[in-house]
């Protein structure tokens, strides 16, 4: 039990998104996208969350080995997940997403479990939200300065 509690200790939150490669039918990419949680699930990692993959055009060519031949891509499904394991599960988690002939490419960073995508959305939401009223008092502010300088020079 002791040693249970001491790998939850050390334990770290990770994400993981990936490039499947464009091949896969629609159909079967919520198969593709379950392996790559199984796999991750295969070394204790607990999902956080995820965003299922979706098609996207590439910024650039990727090209990856597939049994004799080389392939090239210009689209690709991205995803990606959120989870939390120990850093050595890291290893086994590259070492399988590489084995994979269905993903591209994929890159695994050490994060933070708050959603940061969002609060990133929000904050600026609100930030233009605070500079549209600053806007409209000054606006205020300068229409009535108008009016006391008309009714200065009426009376």
């Amino acid at each position: 039990m002791a040693k249970e509690t001491a790998k939850t200790d050390k334990a770290a939150v990770y994400e993981v998104a990936f490039h499947i490669v464009p091949t896969v039918s629609p159909e079967t990419l919520p198969k593709e996208f379950d392996a790559i949680k199984a796999v991750l699930g295969g070394v204790g990692a607990t999902i956080i969350s995820e965003e299922a993959p979706k098609m996207r055009p590439l910024a650039y060519t990727m090209t990856k080995v597939i049994g004799p031949n080389r392939h090239r891509f210009d689209t690709a499904y991205f995803g990606w997940i959120k989870f939390e394991a120990a850093p050595e599960a890291i290893a086994e988690v590259n070492k399988a997403m590489d084995a994979s002939d269905k993903v591209i490419r994929h890159l695994v960073v050490k994060t933070v479990r708050e959603n940061t995508l969002h609060g990133e959305r929000i904050m600026a939401a609100e930030r233009a939200a605070a500079e549209a009223k600053a806007n409209a008092e000054k606006s205020s502010e300068k229409a009535q300065d108008t009016d006391k300088a008309i009714d200065k020079l009426v009376a």
